[in-house]
């Protein structure tokens, strides 16, 4: 009997075992970004995670919808928005991609989910979205997964950090006012520095990026990290 064909069909079935559970262990990164689709932290983030052994999907300007902030991606060990955001009304709001349009998601704004807001007071309205929303559409999605809002005002409030918390998500990172987009950059780059390259736990990473960047120069406003029991 020729033992050969079943030697090799061993082989590739280990093979193949062993591919799936490096994929099945493998963690994974989201990087949500309407801002700006090419800039020095996409790749700078990027190759900082993926030569750490991290899957990354970048989504970016108009394919950051509504519907994606409704839908999104479950269970990534990291998410990263980097967009902009502000405090209406005591509540935290997160900006898409996707321009205000009245007729637009009628039903939600009419609860209160979406508003329209500016980054400036020279630019276009794009729709925000509300801690209700992402609370109530994404349900158990975030099973200690890490929270890295880089938008200005993420942590004025806890209301957002707490939709993303009480979904599942570990630890919720942001300002606690206004920050220039070369400030946030830089800090979540040395924090994913620290997070990746030195292994730091997310709290001395935090500490470790604020200590090397600063608060923003213009604001003065601090990078902080929440957890559900802060």
């Amino acid at each position: 009997m020729n033992r050969k064909p079943l030697i090799i069909a061993a082989i590739i079935l280990s093979t193949l075992l062993l591919y799936q559970g490096h994929n099945q262990n493998q963690k994974t990164a989201i990087i949500i970004d309407p801002i700006n689709e090419e800039s020095r932290f996409k790749t700078r983030s990027t190759n900082l995670l993926r030569d750490n052994g991290y899957k990354v999907t970048y989504i970016s300007g108009k394919e950051v919808t509504v519907k994606l902030l409704k839908n999104l991606p479950k269970d990534h060990d990291i998410y990263i928005f980097r967009v902009h955001s502000t405090c209406i009304n005591n509540r935290t709001w997160i900006f898409s991609g996707e321009k205000y349009q009245t007729e637009s998601h009628s039903l939600m704004q009419l609860a209160d989910l979406v508003h329209k807001a500016r980054p400036s007071l020279t630019s276009a309205y794009y729709f925000a979205v509300s801690p209700e929303l992402i609370q109530q559409y994404n349900k158990d999605s975030f099973t200690n997964s890490l929270i890295l809002m880089m938008g200005c005002k993420g942590l004025t409030t806890n209301d957002m950090a707490n939709a993303f918390c009480l979904e599942g998500a570990s630890t919720y990172v942001s300002w606690d006012g206004n920050v220039c987009l070369d400030h946030t950059d830089q800090t979540y780059i040395a924090l994913l520095e620290a997070l990746c390259t030195e292994k730091s736990s997310i709290t001395d990473a935090v500490n470790q990026a604020y200590t090397k960047i600063g608060a923003d120069p213009v604001y003065s406003s601090v990078i902080k990290a929440y957890t559900i029991d802060t």
